[in-house]
């Protein structure tokens, strides 16, 4: 017996196994639900519930007819039903994939930008930084072009004070020792030559009082006339020197004019001391 019903069991689960036994088993139990809780759970006898069911639900559309329809119909739907199912999941599927890809490259997009407007800040962060150091480079090279101009003016000025120290210098010893070379015999005699013929000119009268002044004073008597100033300038017989700084103005013998003076020096006569007291002992 036992044997018997586990063999039925083993049969009906290899039936049952079969699309469409089952489907027509699901498909008979939907359509034929009210007979069934009619013959399970109605309070009649057995017999009346059986008489109520043929009666009542004996339609053979809803026993044969569209279970048998239904199971076929799903049986041989079922695979297309499938395939558009995986179809339509497939697309789903692909559908999300592109949406997750749209969405990792909409993502990539933004850190793009964000690397893109991150590297402008750099660029420009750098730039200001870099232009920090030029303006500081060029705030020292003005300051060391401010301190070198300095220099420069006292440079300046110490070259002018040097230069009029020497020009007082160069004053000084033209002063002192003017054309302090010797003159050779050859030239002393044409000076001499040129002395006599000097002291034929009206301007010879006026060296005696010029020649002592600039020896003694290196300066020229007062209310001399600029025109005897200037014949002896020209004459190469003296020599005019300005003192810029203290605006004073000096004159000096050349070598003509020292030649020239000591031959009219020593041609003087002069009286001896006797003949002076003599000339003082006069009543007149």
């Amino acid at each position: 017996m036992k044997e018997f019903i586990s063999n039925f069991f083993k049969i009906s689960n290899e039936r049952l196994k079969n699309p469409l036994l089952f489907s027509f088993l699901l498909s008979w139990i939907a359509f034929n639900w009210r007979p069934i809780f009619t013959l399970l759970l109605s309070d009649k006898e057995i017999e009346n519930r059986i008489t109520y069911i043929s009666e009542n639900f004996n339609e053979i559309e809803y026993t044969l007819y569209y279970p048998l329809i239904f199971s076929i119909g799903y049986v041989l739907a079922l695979p297309y039903l499938t395939w558009l199912i995986e179809v339509l999941a497939q697309f789903a599927k692909i559908g999300r994939k592109r949406n997750l890809i749209s969405e990792q490259l909409s993502d990539l997009r933004d850190k793009q930008k964000i690397a893109r407007e991150e590297y402008k800040y750099e660029q420009e962060r750098a730039g200001n930084a870099e232009l920090s150091q030029m303006n500081s480079k060029i705030e020292e090279l003005t300051h060391s072009n401010t301190e070198k101009d300095k220099t420069i003016e006292r440079l300046k000025i110490d070259l002018t004070e040097s230069r009029k120290e020497l020009r007082k210098l160069e004053q000084y010893i033209s002063l002192e020792n003017p054309d302090e070379t010797e003159l050779n015999d050859e030239i002393k005699k044409e000076l001499d030559k040129e002395y006599e013929e000097f002291l034929k000119t009206e301007v010879s009268t006026y060296f005696e009082e010029i020649g002592s002044e600039i020896s003694q004073f290196k300066s020229i008597p007062k209310n001399t006339d600029e025109i005897v100033i200037e014949k002896l300038i020209y004459s190469g017989l003296i020599k005019r020197i300005d003192d810029e700084e203290n605006q004073r103005r000096y004159y000096v013998l050349t070598k003509k004019g020292k030649h020239f003076w000591r031959n009219y020096v020593l041609s003087k006569k002069i009286m001896t001391k006797e003949e002076l007291d003599k000339l003082d002992e006069l009543p007149f």
